[in-house]
């Protein structure tokens, strides 16, 4: 009796080691799992069977709440293997969709299949789920549905059955999948029904034998039939509604067949298939009631196909597709624009005539839309099914209308049209585009600045070719762009053309460019863009101004009142975009002769530099010379050499620096001393310096010849610029010494003296006066009166033997009718004298109307 119970302390005892050692082994295999909050109780466990009453535990990713209840487990101990796996309920509850990033995805091997296609031998006999609440997260809402399963495994062949319904009709089942699987010689044999609502039907039957090497037999049938008003209530919650249009036309089954019949060799490579493989494949669908597609849009149509293989070699191959897209849903970015079709007609065809090979079948392609835009695309392609893949299409021809295309808010094309002959190239890493000519025209084009008519792209023998991710596209074209009255704010509407060399990549390339107008402008410009620097070169075409001057007839903003008729203009520069946006230009006059306003000037040479850096502005010029003003008074040469800064942000207010300023006048000269001027300041400053007038010179200048004589005067001239215009106080001019010699001779003289005996004596000592002074101070408002005191000291050797005169004369003149009447009286071009004239006229109209001067 001791003994049995000995035996039996002892067998309890190893039991609860035994127990103890299983659950601190469970403990730590859960540990390792990727489980949060989870709790389990255990119901009953035994040698053959443990019983749970709930599981609960959750997940992060993805982010997943599980509850399963009465769950059994049955096992054999022997050879480890569970019998029977039954849930009686579980709820899961899918909180938000897992995020698959593009690392991840790129670091996913693809599948490999198994060499062991036999039912695991430990897989459950039974498998059995009663009841699954699973919830989804769709559209804004929760999705709920109701599943249960069964799998049945005997003898190593599974039957299966699945079963969905929705969770408002639990007693109606929406979603059934059966069928069995089992393995014949260590390959598969596989029989699948897939039925949706009592409407769409899938039916599958494949396997895999080594009779006779390796043979693959399958078929598929699939019938879409319109949708139940269950399944669209599904689709409108996960946002995949369709159109009532689409509804009303989709009135007839939709149905697919397939077959195959293949003999594969023992490797099933693709490339052994494609050099060993026999058999046949026969596809056929046919639409004949538009079937809508998400996302895509209403398909509607036929496809047959047939494929023989021999020895890899093809023994039969056609295929006719004639397919019509109805309401293809474009991206709203493309609708925007104003793209759009009703209809796009899909034709693939294929007879097999030409001998066809895996290598190089043969597809005609045919592509058509009808709707706003009108697009026909054919050509003849050639894909390559054995690796590595690739395709190439030839003799392709795209015509493409559009009667107005928005590709901004603010700009429109109107009558865009498209034609293009290419050959086109795809292989597994990159492609190729070769366009053998290329025509666009468009009849307007409106934007909120530019208007133009009549624009026309053309090219030939151009090449495009990349990468297969797009990132290293490399280019060779030579586009040509003509259009017909460009309208802008900074230009006349003439017709302009351009055309380019544009060669190497899009991150290193290279553009050689010719723009001209039909004003006879042309400016031959040279791009290199990188990444980190883009700059621009160009040169402007001589200008001879004897011809013409394409500069004003194409600047709106060009001064009205300045013409050029004579010399030449260069120019070149240098524009950088990156890393910082500067510029560089050198223009250059050469002999340009012209009229500005009022004055004509004659053999104009500059050098112009202009810098433009981190919005400053500088534009300088280097002892430029004009070698005749004339003004009504004739003067000249003008020599200077100046530079002005300003910022782009007050372009008008910056300084002028002027180092030289010298202007050759009545035998003299006047000059300005070195000086720098603020001109965001109200007033300016100067002041003139006269050196040795002559002072014959100056009085022939006026119109009247009464008066004559000789000497030289020189002085300073202080100028007072203002936005009322230019005054001068107090400027003094003075006699050279030893002086020189005055005569006034009047017509009047005689009746002048008769009438007044002291204007006798003024008369007979000014006849031939003999000065050693001579000085005047000098005021000029703005209203263009010159007043003159006159200080004369000197005699007359005729009159009383020479006695000393001292002479007083206030004298005030009309500066600006003093030079209209030096322009009308002079030889002056008829273009001045009529501006003179226009210019008296509206004076005229003004003092008549009351305005001030």
């Amino acid at each position: 009796m001791r003994r049995w119970q000995k035996i039996l302390l002892t067998a309890f005892a190893l039991l609860l080691v035994l127990a103890a050692a299983v659950y601190w082994a469970l403990q730590q295999v859960l540990a390792t799992l990727p489980l949060h909050n989870l709790h389990y109780q255990i119901s009953s466990v035994s040698l053959r069977q443990l019983q749970l009453s709930h599981v609960s535990f959750s997940l992060e990713q993805p982010k997943l709440q599980v509850k399963l209840s009465d769950i059994q487990i049955n096992w054999q101990l022997l050879n480890s293997k569970i019998t029977r796996l039954q849930l009686g309920s579980a709820e899961i509850r899918l909180l938000q969709w897992p995020q698959t990033t593009a690392e991840h995805a790129a670091s996913q091997t693809a599948p490999a299949f198994p060499a062991n296609w036999q039912v695991p031998a430990n897989f459950p006999d039974n498998i059995d789920i009663d009841q699954l609440a699973l919830q989804l997260p769709c559209a804004d809402s929760d999705c709920r549905y109701l599943l249960s399963a069964s799998v049945s495994n005997l003898a190593q062949q599974l039957q299966y059955r699945l079963t969905a319904a929705d969770a408002a009709s639990p007693t109606q089942p929406r979603l059934t999948l059966s069928g069995d699987y089992r393995s014949v010689q260590q390959l598969p044999l596989l029989n699948m029904q897939l039925q949706l609502d009592n409407s769409s039907q899938l039916q599958l039957h494949q396997q895999l034998s080594s009779e006779n090497g390796f043979s693959a037999n399958g078929e598929l049938t699939l019938v879409i039939a319109p949708p139940s008003p269950w399944l669209l209530q599904q689709l409108a919650l996960w946002q995949l509604e369709i159109p009532a249009q689409a509804l009303a036309g989709f009135t007839t089954p939709v149905s697919v067949r397939s077959s195959w019949q293949l003999q594969l060799p023992d490797k099933p490579t693709l490339a052994n298939i494609s050099s060993h493989a026999n058999g046949n494949w026969q596809l056929q669908a046919e639409l004949p009631a538009p079937l809508m597609l998400p996302g895509i849009g209403q398909l509607q149509g036929r496809i047959t196909a047939t494929l023989g293989l021999e020895q890899g070699e093809l023994s039969r191959y056609q295929l006719d597709s004639q397919l019509q897209l109805l309401q293809p849903m474009l991206p709203n970015a493309l609708l925007r624009q104003g793209i759009n079709a009703d209809v796009l007609h899909i034709s693939l065809t294929a007879d097999g005539q030409d001998h066809p090979q895996l290598t190089a079948l043969p597809l005609q392609l045919a592509l058509r839309t009808e709707g706003s835009t009108t697009l026909s695309l054919t050509g003849a392609a050639t894909v390559n099914l054995t690796p590595p893949l690739s395709a190439q299409l030839r003799h392709g021809n795209l015509e493409l209308s559009q009667a107005q295309l928005t590709p901004g808010s603010d700009s429109q094309l109107t009558n865009l049209t498209l034609q293009s002959q290419f050959n086109a190239y795809w292989l597994a890493d990159s492609w190729q585009l070769d366009l053998q000519t290329a025509n666009a025209s468009i009849a307007k084009l409106n934007t909120a600045d530019i208007t133009a008519h009549n624009i026309s792209l053309h090219l030939d023998r151009s090449r495009f070719n990349g990468d297969k991710a797009f990132t290293d596209i490399q280019l060779s074209a030579e586009p040509k762009i003509s259009l017909s009255q460009l309208t802008h704010t900074m230009l006349k509407p003439v017709d302009w053309q351009w055309q380019a060399k544009v060669s190497g990549h899009l991150a290193n390339l290279k553009l050689e460019a010719r723009l001209s107008n039909s004003a006879s402008l042309g400016i031959s410009h040279q791009l290199h863009y990188t990444a980190d620097n883009t700059r621009l070169n160009w040169q402007l075409e001589d200008i001879y101004l004897l011809a013409g001057n394409p500069l004003s007839a194409t600047l709106a903003s060009w001064p009205a009142l300045l013409e050029f008729n004579r010399g030449r203009l260069t120019g070149s520069g240098e524009l950088a975009l990156l890393p910082q946006p500067n510029a560089t230009a050198n223009l250059g006059l050469s002999g340009v002769s012209g009229i500005y306003d009022r004055s004509l000037f004659r053999d104009l040479t500059a050098p112009l530099q202009l810098q433009y850096q981190g919005n400053q502005l500088q534009l300088s010029t280097t002892a430029a010379k004009l070698a005749e003003i004339n003004h009504g008074i004739i003067a000249g040469p003008l020599t200077l050499t100046a530079q002005y800064q300003a910022n782009t942000s007050a372009i008008t207010a910056g300084t002028l620096a002027i180092a030289q300023l010298q202007l050759q006048a009545m035998g003299g000269q006047v000059q300005l001393q070195p000086q720098v001027l603020d001109l965001a300041l109200a007033e300016q400053r100067l002041q003139l310096e006269l050196k040795q007038i002559d002072v014959s010179q100056l009085l022939a200048q006026h119109p009247s010849t009464d008066i004559s004589g000789n000497g030289r005067i020189s002085g300073t001239i202080p100028l007072l610029l203002s936005r009322r215009g230019i005054s001068v106080e107090h400027g003094f001019i003075a006699a050279e010494s030893p002086g020189g010699k005055l005569q006034y001779r009047p017509p009047t003289a005689q009746s002048m003296a008769a009438t007044n005996p002291g204007m006798k004596v003024v008369l007979q000592a000014l006849d031939d006066f003999h000065y050693s002074v001579l000085s005047s101070n000098v005021n000029y408002d703005t209203n263009g009166k010159l007043l003159l005191a006159l200080q004369l000291q000197g005699s007359n050797p005729a009159l009383e033997a020479g006695r000393p005169i001292n002479l007083t004369v206030n004298l005030e003149e009309d500066i600006p009718a003093l030079i209209t009447s030096l322009q009308l009286s002079s030889q002056i071009s008829d273009k001045i004298k009529q501006r003179v004239q226009q210019r008296l006229q509206q004076q005229g109209v003004n003092n008549a109307n009351g305005a001030q001067p």
